[in-house]
């Protein structure tokens, strides 16, 4: 079922790759988000439009071409189109959501990719929009209007994510042992940061997050956090939120996975610690999803140092109808511009993985502190 989807997009993605390695006692930092008098949980029931007061609900278009397929379909907002990867191919939907193109270019050639690990869709410097599918051995380059071949940031190894900064600078996880590298658009490294650790092996759809001019890579669904400054062209390990003691950390993580290993290491975590799913930057708001434990999924909102939380048993739905606010948390699977953010909606009539209907999308362009 469609629900099954949004879950197997909220879960920790538990990869057969191992990184991640932050040397113990080396947060020194403040947090990303200081917040002024704790963590505020609201008490009762409140509307989602109350959260929510500027939104708008897209329909995907969905014909033979278009029909998105498979699960955790990743989502983009560039310009006023929507990219949405779908079991290999990347479709794009303009603004009213109409289908425009697919893009389809695996294969084993020099100009095809094998799959697609990660993708992003970035305008170029003479306003052209190109995709970049990261994989097996960098990332290629395409058109993102027909298609075409561009060129490829050669690395010599398997990118599982990435990050552009700007015309000199992209950020890489990588199969290496050092798995967060700074390298030039010509695949030339220039920094190495992060050393493997089975322990936080987390990998989502959106891990890479802009905040004060600075990006953060989330460490899985810890409150940690490695952060690129380019003016200084340095990495530092960063908390993202203060050290309140429920909320997971990578040194909680090595713990239990000493304790119970690699397989059973988070079904114990999940009793014990609120995971920081998600994290969503709004102009100079942020919106986080965390999952508690017996999995109560909550909605927190920052604004000028303070952080107010909403579980999402007590959001009522009043902009569509809704089984339940689990669309919510896909969340972790969209990423809007810089001024907004997006979810999933499952579609009206669906009771099964054979729906005919794409989801749709709720566009947020402002967030609010309801009393």
């Amino acid at each position: 079922m469609y629900r099954l989807r949004i879950l197997a997009v909220c879960c920790l993605c538990i990869g057969t790759f191992s990184f991640f390695s932050c040397g113990r006692g080396e947060q020194q930092a403040p947090p990303l988000f200081e917040v002024k008098d704790g963590l505020c949980f609201h008490e009762g029931k409140v509307k989602l439009s109350s959260l929510f007061p500027e939104y708008r609900l897209i329909s995907l278009e969905t014909n033979d071409s278009s029909l998105i397929g498979g699960r955790a379909n990743k989502v983009i907002r560039c310009g006023t189109d929507f990219y949405i990867e779908s079991q290999g191919t990347i479709l794009c939907f303009g603004e009213d959501g109409r289908f425009i193109r697919r893009i389809d270019n695996r294969g084993n050639g020099p100009e095809d990719y094998a799959e697609i690990a990660d993708f992003d869709v970035l305008l170029s410097d003479t306003g052209h929009k190109e995709l970049w599918i990261a994989g097996v051995d960098g990332i290629k380059i395409y058109d993102a209007l027909s298609g075409e071949y561009l060129r490829k940031i050669s690395v010599g190894k398997y990118v599982y994510q990435f990050q552009y900064v700007n015309g000199h600078t992209v950020l890489l996880v990588t199969s290496e042992d050092d798995v967060f590298q700074v390298c030039d658009l010509n695949g030339n490294v220039r920094l190495k940061f992060m050393e493997r650790d089975l322990a936080n092996s987390g990998h989502k759809l959106h891990q890479f997050f802009r905040w004060k001019g600075k990006i953060a890579y989330q460490l899985g669904d810890t409150q940690t956090a490695v952060v690129y400054d380019s003016v200084a062209d340095s990495c530092f390990w960063q908390p993202i939120l203060p050290s309140w003691e429920t909320i997971l950390t990578p040194e909680i993580s090595r713990t239990y996975y000493e304790k119970y290993g690699y397989l059973e290491q988070y079904k114990h975590i999940e009793e014990a610690y609120i995971l920081l799913s998600t994290i969503r930057t709004i102009g100079d708001k942020a919106v986080f999803t965390c999952i508690a434990p017996g999995r109560d999924y909550s909605l927190m909102f920052y604004s000028a140092g303070f952080c107010r939380s909403f579980a999402f048993s007590d959001i009522v739905n009043d902009i569509f109808p809704a089984e339940d606010n689990l669309f919510l948390a896909t969340l972790l699977a969209c990423e809007g511009d810089d001024e907004s953010i997006l979810f999933q909606i499952p579609p009206e009539n669906a009771e099964g993985e054979g729906s005919e209907d794409n989801f749709r999308l709720l566009e947020v362009r402002k967030i609010a502190f309801p009393q």
